[in-house]
């Protein structure tokens, strides 16, 4: 099927293009490098009332098993620019670009504010959309604008980072008007020749005692930290057939906090596993409550399991269905909620028709 600009596959398997390796085919499907396409392709969806879903690097996902019912655009616009204003940079990067290079485009040039961001697996699209974030750094710190198609009317939208609502791996893009809009590009401002970042406790205890550290040295770093949480998808390292972490760090009440404290005084912990938040609330690690409620690295149930490295991410070890996920991250839930009083929320974004997890 054709489009004056654009062709529309019909039945597309998706599971190849996920790191979950996971999901059935798209009703439709069409790959976009222009804005005249990404236009093209909305005019299709609007034409034929097709639900619309916009598929970047195929992390942070899982797809049903049947597949997705109405059009799957894989965003491949690209294009990289800059602009210097003093001791500031504002680059914009095409939607399709990958994300990981970009941050090494960024530290390569001495352009401080995505070191620890390096590694993660997507798209410069997607980054704003979860708000991702890693190692004390977030987009939130570095979106400048974002420029996207509202797929309601086919129009231009600029979003400021104002606008773009962000709170914890959360925007306005992937709550209240999630699927709305499609993202073209990005524009994100970075401190030129300044020292990197260096606050989170995996990069402090790598560089105790150094000076004079350089973000090509915090870069190499996270991506070896990274790698050996199993967390990389890149090339030249060990994957592993998951979405990253499945679930995002709960926040709870500082009274909370100090119940699960005493309820896990016997339990040997990680030298850190809960962070003191501004509002006076704790953010507490996932991945300890997983592996406290009887969840060890490398626990598997048939061909869905925990991770041999990280305790916060489900791994697809054998042709795997999305349901297999689904069941066994709601006993994980299930687990939790029993022993702690803490429902996980999926940071993994489920797509098409799928069980539903656990609900607040």
């Amino acid at each position: 099927m054709k489009t004056s600009r654009l062709e529309i596959k019909e039945h597309y398997p998706l599971k190849e293009l996920t790191t979950f390796n996971i999901g059935g085919p798209a009703r439709y499907f069409a790959v976009i490098t222009t804005e005249d396409e990404a236009q093209e392709a909305l005019s299709f969806a609007a034409k034929y009332s097709a639900d619309l879903f916009i598929l970047g690097g195929g992390s942070n996902i899982l797809i049903s098993d049947d597949g997705f019912p109405g059009l799957v655009i894989l965003n491949r616009i690209k294009g990289l620019a800059h602009r210097i204003h003093n001791e500031k940079v504002t680059v914009t990067a095409g939607a399709g670009e990958d994300w990981d290079a970009f941050t090494k485009l960024c530290v390569d040039n001495n352009w401080q504010g995505a070191e620890c961001l390096s590694g993660v697996p997507g798209t410069v699209g997607a980054a704003p959309v979860q708000n991702i974030g890693a190692y004390g750094q977030s987009a939130d710190d570095i979106v400048d604008e974002v420029h996207a198609f509202d797929a309601r009317t086919g129009e231009k939208t600029l979003f400021t980072k104002e606008t773009c609502r962000f709170a914890y791996r959360k925007s306005i893009f992937n709550s209240t008007a999630a699927g709305r809009y499609l993202i073209t590009r990005v524009a994100f401002t970075l401190n030129r020749n300044a020292p990197p970042h260096i606050t989170y406790h995996d990069l402090k205890n790598h560089f105790a005692g150094a000076t004079g550290v350089t973000l090509s040295q915090v870069r190499e770093a996270v991506l070896t930290i990274r790698n050996t949480k199993g967390l990389l998808v890149l090339d030249g390292y060990d994957r592993l057939k998951s979405a990253g972490s499945f679930f995002k760090n709960p926040i709870i009440s500082s009274e909370h906090y100090e119940h699960l404290k005493a309820a896990l005084r016997n339990t040997e912990s990680p030298q850190n596993w809960a962070w003191p938040q501004a509002s006076g609330e704790v953010k507490v690690s996932a991945a300890f409550l997983i592996q406290s409620a009887g969840f060890m690295r490398g626990y598997r149930k048939g061909n869905v399991g925990i991770s041999p490295r990280h305790t916060l991410a489900i791994v697809n070890y054998d042709a795997a269905t999305a349901e297999e996920v689904i069941v066994f991250a709601r006993r994980v839930q299930e687990r939790v909620k029993g022993e702690f009083g803490i429902l996980l929320a999926p940071e993994v974004q489920l797509i098409g028709k799928t069980p539903p997890l656990l609900q607040s």
